[in-house]
């Protein structure tokens, strides 16, 4: 496939929500040349046959043998494919015309530019924020990591032109492909903290990175997640660290998450003793899981 700019996105079982971004893709219209990359990572919900059997050309599926996880599946799909640009995204987004044409005249304008994306919204229109480079405080604290949050939220609301951000979330963003070439994500992430990592590396090498505030789009995800995926999350977090901010700061804060998983355990342990609730209980369960699974 050779386009102007590659969609690319990995499924795993999200068989329903490839189908709808297929359809939006076959009926927008844009005024760049573009493609839609599926890998599949080995789907077992009926996302093959359905992909097989998608006759649209601006469709390129890729199957895999074997659930590679987020980063080796969008590295497989850059691979794939020669583009001027590739927008990184997630399955679970609801897109607009506006937003991608945005993209694409941002990029057309500002040749300096390596990384962008529109600002991503929740399901409760709410800003579900970008990524920032945290400090050492910001690290150990969660108040501080808060704070910075919020305060970069507040600089995106006041913003009225593109503005400046340390690094921006991996659920959609699009980038210049010859700054990368033909691997983005460090493969030793499976799951979580690909896109951390990869703002990390671009702030490195000192690649500006941008929101665009006039435009948005809409990430249903940021649900509830597994005890398993909260094994991953810690495991990714590990693996962060020890690259980004070394094997110290790696131990005192894998210390410091094992307290913290601790508090709320025995929190919820409390809570589940004196009030009888489903949510409650669900809170203890996770955590009381998510223990045994970190041991």
């Amino acid at each position: 496939m050779q386009v102007d700019v590659a969609f690319i996105t990995v499924n795993y079982n999200t068989c329903a929500l490839v189908e709808e971004l297929i359809r939006f893709f076959k009926a927008v219209e844009l005024p760049f040349s573009y493609g839609l990359v599926v890998v599949d990572n080995n789907s077992t919900d009926g996302s093959q046959a359905m992909l097989a059997q998608e006759r649209w050309d601006g469709l390129l599926y890729i199957q895999t043998n074997e659930n590679l996880g987020y980063g080796r599946g969008m590295n497989r799909g850059l691979q794939a494919v020669a583009s001027r640009y590739a927008c990184i995204m997630n399955t679970d987004l609801v897109l607009n015309q506006e937003a991608l044409f945005a993209l694409w005249s941002f990029f057309e304008a500002r040749p300096e530019a390596g990384v962008a994306s529109p600002v991503i919204m929740g399901s409760d229109h709410r800003v579900q924020g970008f990524l920032f480079l945290p400090s050492i405080l910001a690290l150990y604290s969660q108040t501080i990591s808060k704070i910075r949050s919020k305060s970069w939220k507040l600089r995106l609301e006041k913003a009225t032109a593109p503005l400046a951000v340390p690094g921006v979330l991996g659920a959609f963003f699009m980038i210049r492909r010859d700054l990368f070439a033909d691997s983005l994500f460090d493969e030793d992430f499976f799951f979580y903290y690909e896109d951390s990592e990869l703002a990390h590396r671009y702030w490195q090498r000192g690649i500006p990175c941008f929101v665009l505030p006039q435009v948005s789009i809409i990430h249903l995800g940021g649900q509830s997640t597994s005890a398993e995926g909260g094994r991953l999350f810690q495991e990714s977090r590990r693996i962060y660290l020890e690259k980004c901010y070394g094997a110290p700061h790696t131990v005192l804060l894998a210390l410091l998450d094992r307290f913290r998983l601790r508090f709320k355990y025995y929190k919820y342990l409390v809570l589940n003793s004196v009030v009888k609730s489903g949510k409650i209980q669900s809170k203890y369960d996770f955590y009381a899981r998510l223990i045994q699974l970190t041991k």
